[in-house]
């Protein structure tokens, strides 16, 4: 600038030049700084500009995309099975021996168990502070433990670790059959209608009234012999009940069937026929390929029927080998970690034999594992080298199918002539039966009907560090290469699927976050009235985000729900800095300076408390760093992603800001501060500021008054540790006593889907859509026998264990779930009698079994049952607490097969004979294997359903010894005894611990129950005996866990903010004017959360620490205005409210740019941000006038009433020191 340029300058200007930053000697010639440098080098300026644009955008393509953060699950089981054993007995010698093994590890935090009937499952959990990084090596110590564990009972083990456990699936396909078309309905009714007149022609001398025949139509044919026996049970269990006469078993390639005389209706022989197949096959079906069974009467009706109960057009076998296809193809993807499939029903080769008939051939079942080992052998075989090459020998004599198995010689009649096995035993292939884990695919067709269908579900897991979008692509280009190898009809339906789901999330929060920046660039045209300043503060905000966005991707964070949202919260604090600088350079326009020194002249004069204010909010949210466990590793991102939003913005203030404004902004007058005084909206706030000053004591005292009052509100805040997360899917627990098979637990399951599609469609009709019923419901996947794979890092699966199934829900449209959870537990509660069913959402949080748990541990089972109905029944009592329940289940009955050492040991036998001989002959016993291809099929040997259908045909069982040739009857050595037991017991910390749970009504939360419970409760732990204990656990015990951490955090950031605080005010006293506007922002908060109906939890507590920050900075720049009025000799009154009109405008804009910023976050982000939102907005809102009228009213009473800060006020301004004088002269 030349120096008639600066002659041209009135001296109170240079004076206002002079007196900036830290009121030194320096001459304007001499200063240097960033801003000036942005503003005389704007070449340098533009290159940097483009450079940072294209950071910005390259950084944010390149990042990771989640739907959450990356918060792996510390928890790893050890699964050990003991066939036979007792609940008890695998407790004491199982159980409690992997538990101490895995003790042993110094960085486990918890040990879970359950010992079940043949059964030992021991969950470990790591400390919550563990790195993640670690766990899998951390994990494969313990493993090594367990593996040296050698004292194990025999028959017990081996100890198999599973330490993905808590591995979330990123995708789940499920992989579902079609039903049958019409025409092969059409076909099959064909071929039963004159099945059943050819039948009727040859074993029915004249027609005869009540001719029914029941059908079982099979998906494809099978050997009739696997249906035949069944069949003749079904025929004599209808006879003997007198429901039916002149019965005749039908075997055809497509469908078996009994055909006879009966009165009885439809109706009844239906229902007879389930209950047989239910507790005599326990089984849903004939076969596991079979068609619900119909009564056919006339022949003709047969199309009718059929085609009510079409069944799935593929077979188990066939959905097995597309599955496997999918499967192997999926392994082969650079991105895909894990590929498992759940739902495959095994296939058996099963001998079955007659106990008689095969001790007629001088065999024993024990025999056959030998003959068909001799013969079922790969060995390696030998090289020869013969004329001049090398030929390898097969010496293998493996079984290719079973009917190779079937014509092995086992023995030779007394003329020589051999025996084949087909001869001794039926040789037939089939699935494990009973079942014990079964997979179904609820969807509906073209007609809008409901079908369920088998299924297979494929869990896909994605290798740690890889980028979804890549994922989901990679997936999405293999299934459409493999479909071409699958039938077009099989159905393929995403479960779960993260890749979709990361999208929209990501979507969903990047458009709220342009929507945030929009609203604020409209509020900063509002308040500053003029579209340069708005131009200027729409330009800042995403140069800011290039920045932080390159910074966040240099520091290795992903983009997802926190990462984002952290943005849209810091929106209103990013916005402050450039409003304050924007005001700066406007206010040194105003005051006639030329553009090339306003423009970097105005937030230099600032750069202090800009600096200091961003460094308070920055001490802040740095603390939440220290948050442990699964918490702070999902809020991880926001500290650093503020942190980083904060720099940028201070790096804009001082560097673009200026260099942008240089080239928009021009000078307008501003009005002097004493003409301010006098009109608008500032003359109304420095008439109140100044009656308020005159009344100070009274106006704290209503100040305190009011904040007492906003506490007493605040203490009728309910409390809910997370909320649940807003999500597409739902699902259902649905249990059934200890000892139900697993028939009866599919079709409870089956009822339930019912209720769910009944309750939906109701929802639909009230919930209309252009007119029309909406389809809420998408589809239904249900696991039959266990839980399916992790498809939520918070829900863990179930093991496998008949009495318990899951039904995974999906709507399509995920704001319908937390509607639809309270209408059907109701409907469930009411419709489904003898099964215990649980509606549960996703939690956002650290996977909590139950929201209420008490769990009691001690040593004795009885003592520890007797206190928990104590337990119980104080729940029950409980206002909103409902399905109370303990997670040790009813006793159950109970067979035991005692042995009678003595006889045995008379007949040659010992207890391991009764044992193997009982275990062989009922469940069965694996014999040798059949290889197809790289499947390896069990050959199981046992007896024929007849012989074992009944418990009474127990008793007839063989005991054959394992020594020698000894054999006797099962009645001659043992005897049955029948009893109450516990099939479950429950250890926590390597104590018996039984724990009694419930859940809130709709409508009510956990914390509600725990307050009213809470007396009953206390007494009841008071008078526990000695050994036995109380705890909470649930929701409680993770919110007092939870909120202890923040606590900690919110000291450490007051800490943090006063040690700055002193260093900027060089002052320990003033730092405590500025916290004491801190209570009146944290109640504003806490009366938002009242009005708005939302629980206290943990992101509100977040949203409360993090409003100190805001407060704090905000007052940072208005004490900035009072120390310069204080310098300038201004008299105290003057100076505070002067302070306010000066700072009113960019604190009115940047306040209302935060709470308006918030909005799409409180409207899109869920239930999990809505808390932290209304908390600022409701803070921030009373913060605004806390900061302007409250703030001086405080800083005035402690200068003159408490004297604890001083102040000397000349009247005269200070003089211009003479550099300044000289600079403007020119000498």
């Amino acid at each position: 600038m030349g120096m008639t340029s600066w002659m041209q300058l009135d001296p109170k200007i240079i004076r206002r030049i002079m007196e900036h930053g830290h009121n030194n000697n320096e001459t304007l010639k001499n200063k240097r700084n960033i801003s000036r440098f942005f503003v005389e080098q704007r070449h340098i300026a533009w290159v940097m500009l483009i450079a940072v644009c294209v950071w910005g955008v390259y950084s944010y393509k390149s990042m990771p995309q989640r739907k959450d953060p990356d918060t792996p699950v510390k928890t790893a089981v050890a699964i050990t099975l003991w066939p036979g054993a007792s609940a008890e007995k695998i407790e004491q010698l199982v159980t409690k021996k992997v538990e101490e093994k895995i003790a042993q590890n110094a960085n486990v935090e918890k040990i879970r168990s359950i010992s079940r009937t043949n059964f030992s499952a021991v969950y470990v959990d790591l400390d919550e502070n563990f790195p993640g990084p670690q766990i899998g090596k951390e994990f494969d110590d313990i493993a090594l433990k367990l593996g040296a564990l050698t004292d194990l009972p025999e028959g017990a083990g081996p100890v198999r670790f599973i330490k993905d456990f808590g591995d979330t699936a990123a995708l789940m396909l499920t992989v579902a059959s079609p039903k049958v078309s019409e025409a092969e309905i059409d076909l099959r009714a064909k071929a039963v209608s004159e099945a059943i007149t050819r039948q009727r022609q040859e074993h029915v001398a004249a027609a005869s009234e009540g001719r029914f025949t029941i059908v079982s139509s099979l998906t494809h044919p099978i050997s009739p012999r696997v249906v035949q026996d069944p069949l003749n049970l079904l025929a004599d269990s209808l006879k003997q009940k007198g429901l039916a006469s002149d019965l005749h078993v039908i075997t055809e390639p497509g469908f078996v069937g009994v055909d006879g005389v009966s009165d009885a209706s439809d109706e009844t022989l239906l229902a007879h026929t389930q209950q047989f197949i239910h507790e005599r096959l326990q089984a849903a079906d004939f076969h596991p390929d079979s068609w619900p069974p119909v009564v056919i009467h006339d022949p003709n009706e047969a199309r009718a029927k059929l085609g009510a109960v079409a069944g799935d057009k593929y077979s188990y076998r066939e959905m097995d080998d597309f599955t496997d296809l999918i499967e192997k193809t999926l392994k082969g993807l650079p991105q895909a970690s894990k590929v498992s499939r759940a739902g495959i029903l095994p296939e058996q080769v099963f001998l079955l034999y007659s106990q008689e008939r095969i001790a007629s051939y001088g065999l024993r079942p024990g025999d056959l594992p030998n003959i068909l080992g001799a013969r079922n052998i790969a060995p390696a075989g030998p090289q020869l080298e013969a004329v001049g090459k090398n030929f390898s020998i097969d010496p293998s004599g493996e079984f290719q199918s079973e009917q190779e198995i079937a014509d092995v010689a086992i023995a030779r009649t007394e003329q020589g002539a051999p025996v084949y096995l087909r001869d001794v035993v039926d040789v037939q292939r089939g699935y494990d039966s009973p079942a014990r884990f079964l997979n179904y695919y609820d969807w509906r067709d073209a007609n809008g009907n409901w079908q369920r269908s088998r299924a297979i579900t494929i869990a896909v897991q994605m290798r740690p560090g890889g980028y979804i979008g890549e994922f989901g692509q990679s997936v999405d280009a293999a299934l459409a290469e493999v479909k071409k190898q699958l039938p077009e009809d099989l159905m393929m339906a995403r479960t779960s699927d993260q890749p979709r789901q990361v999208t929209e999330n990501v979507g969903l929060f990047m458009n709220s976050l342009y929507e945030a920046i929009f609203l604020v660039v409209i509020v900063a045209l509002i308040g500053f009235w003029d579209w340069r300043s708005a131009l200027l503060m729409g330009l800042a905000i995403p140069i800011t985000l290039f920045i932080t966005f390159g910074m966040s991707h240099m520091l290795g964070i992903d983009l997802q729900q926190v990462s984002i949202a952290t943005l849209i919260i810091a929106l209103g604090l990013l916005v402050d800095v450039p409003v304050v600088s924007g005001d700066a350079i406007k206010n040194s326009l105003g005051e006639g300076l030329p553009p090339l020194i306003a423009s970097w002249l105005g937030p230099t004069k600032l750069i202090t408390a800009i600096i200091f204010a961003t460094i308070t909010n920055i001490v802040a949210y740095l603390p939440f760093l220290t948050l442990p466990g699964g918490t702070g590793e999902f809020l991880y991102s926001l500290p650093i992603v503020l942190t980083c939003s904060l720099v940028a913005a201070l790096i804009v203030a001082m560097t673009f800001i200026p260099f942008l404004g240089y080239f928009l902004m021009k000078p307008k007058p501003e009005p002097p501060i004493e003409e301010r005084r006098k009109k608008g909206f500032p003359a109304f706030y420095y008439r109140v500021g100044e009656w308020a000053i005159n009344q100070r004591w009274k106006v704290l005292a209503g100040s305190l008054v009011l904040l007492a009052g906003s506490g007493l509100v605040a203490s009728q805040l309910k409390t809910d540790f997370f909320p649940k997360d807003l999500s597409y899917l739902s699902y259902l627990d649905v249990w059934l006593p200890e000892d139900a098979p697993l028939s009866a637990t599919n079709e409870a399951a089956r009822h339930a889907e019912e209720v769910v599609r009944e309750v939906a469609e109701e929802y639909g009709k009230e919930h209309l859509e252009d007119g029309k019923p909406r389809e809420i419901l998408k589809s239904l996947t249900t696991f039959v026998g266990g839980g399916g794979p992790r498809f939520w890092f918070s829900v863990s699966p179930e093991m496998q264990q008949l009495n318990y199934a899951q039904v995974i829900i999906e709507v399509n449209d995920k704001h319908d779930t937390n509607h639809l959870v309270g209408l059907m537990q109701k409907a469930l509660d009411e419709q489904v009698p003898g099964a215990r069913i649980d509606v549960r959402q996703l939690d956002t949080g650290k996977p909590i079994a139950m929201p209420v748990e008490i769990r009691i541990s001690g040593d004795d089972m009885a003592a520890l049952r007797q206190e928990a109905d104590k337990v119980k029944t104080i729940l029950r009592a409980t206002p909103y607490a409902q399905r109370v329940r303990d997670d040790w289940g009813e006793e159950s009955f109970a067979v035991k097969l005692e042995t009678d050492s003595d006889r045995a040991n008379a007949a040659g036998l010992t207890n391991l004979d009764v044992a193997a001989s009982s275990a062989a002959g009922i469940s069965g016993a694996q014999v040798t294997t059949l290889r197809e291809g790289d499947k390896q099929i069990p050959v199981v040997a046992r007896l024929r359903m007849e012989e074992r259908a009944q418990l009474a045909d127990v008793q007839n069982l063989y005991v054959y010894s394992l020594q020698g040739d000894q054999k006797a009857p099962l009645r001659q050595v043992s005897s049955i005894e029948y009893g109450i037991q516990s099939e479950k017991v429950r250890r926590r910390n390597q104590f018996r611990t039984i724990t009694v749970s419930c859940m809130a009504e709709a409508g009510h939360l956990p914390s509600e129950i725990m307050s009213a419970a809470r007396p009953q409760l206390t007494a009841f732990a008071e008078q526990l005996p000695p050994g036995y204990r109380m705890e909470i656990g649930g929701s409680e015990e993770e919110q007092v866990k939870g909120f202890k951490n923040l606590v900690v955090v919110l000291l450490i950031s007051l800490v943090a903010i006063y040690l700055s605080l002193v260093y900027q005010f060089k002052n320990a006293i003033k730092p405590f004017v500025v916290f004491a506007a801190v209570p009146y922002g944290i109640a504003g908060g806490l009366v938002a959360l009242w009005i708005m109906g939302t629980p206290f939890g943990f992101m509100a507590f977040l949203g409360i620490i993090s409003l100190v920050g805001l407060i704090v900075s905000h007052i940072i720049v208005l004490f900035d205005f009072i120390e310069e009025k204080h310098e300038e000799g201004m008299p105290l009154k003057e100076a505070v409210l002067d302070a306010g009109i000066m700072r009113l405008r960019p604190v009115m804009i940047t306040v209302l740019a935060l709470v308006i910023a918030l909005v799409p976050l409180a409207m899109h982000g869920g239930p999990l941000w809505e808390p932290m939102c209304y908390a600022q907005m409701g803070g921030m809102m009373v913060a605004t006038f806390v900061t302007l009228l409250l703030v001086p009213v405080i800083y005035t009473i402690f200068v003159l009433d408490l004297k604890l800060i001083q102040w000397e006020a000349t009247g005269e301004p200070k003089q211009v020191e003479p550099a300044a004088t000289a600079l403007a002269t020119g000498n």
